[in-house]
């Protein structure tokens, strides 16, 4: 029984890289995953048993590392450099008319939501409810923004990728996209809590 690898990289058979192509990870997560799952192998000695659990608890955990730009280049930071990266609270570039856009909207809705919250009559809540769907409408075309923002992203970690394989290691711009991805994340997840709340009752 083999023992399991020491990165998350290495788990999956991979040298440490910027750009690791999703559907490729995925397919060998599953198939993995299945291989080492503890319950197709009950029945096995205890110490073979704990060495299976410890191999398929790995090959979660680095899947949930590689899986997201934005997790796996903090990762590969750390790998490279021996620390995380340090804290910066300016706005990566390129970001700077997203973080506007994102934060005028989220203001916006969170007055809708107060507003629906305080809906009492009829009359109001119809109002609020197609208001509501007008700002469903304005999160999917901003949602879709960063969509392609993230799309451009990606081949701008793919460039850096090719760099990296052949020597390059340019730390800085490593480190300048996963900061921009870690915004981006950020963005999705705010327009999709508002988006729920706009869908509940």
């Amino acid at each position: 029984m083999t023992e399991p690898a020491t990165t998350h990289f290495s788990v999956y058979g991979l040298e440490p890289r910027p750009w690791i192509d999703p559907e490729a990870l995925h397919e060998a997560f599953s198939r993995l995953s299945a291989e080492w799952h503890p319950d197709k192998h009950q029945g096995k000695p205890a110490a073979e048993l704990a060495a299976i659990e410890k191999r398929y608890t790995a090959l979660n955990q680095a899947y949930q590392i590689l899986r997201e730009p934005k997790d796996r280049l903090v990762y590969l930071y750390e790998l490279t450099q021996g620390r995380k990266p340090p804290e910066i609270v300016r706005i990566p570039p390129g970001t700077m008319d997203l973080f506007v856009e994102v934060g005028q909207l989220c203001q916006k809705l969170d007055g809708h939501l107060k507003k629906k919250s305080q809906a009492t009559t009829a009359l109001e809540k119809a109002a609020v409810m197609v208001d509501g769907l007008e700002w469903q409408e304005s999160i999917t075309a901003l949602q879709g923004k960063l969509s392609d923002y993230s799309q451009k992203l990606d081949a701008e970690l793919q460039e850096l990728d090719a760099a990296w394989i052949s020597g390059n290691k340019e730390l800085e711009k490593l480190e300048t996209l996963y900061r921009r991805y870690a915004y981006v994340s950020r963005w999705l997840q705010q327009l999709e809590e508002r988006q729920v709340a706009l869908l509940t009752d």
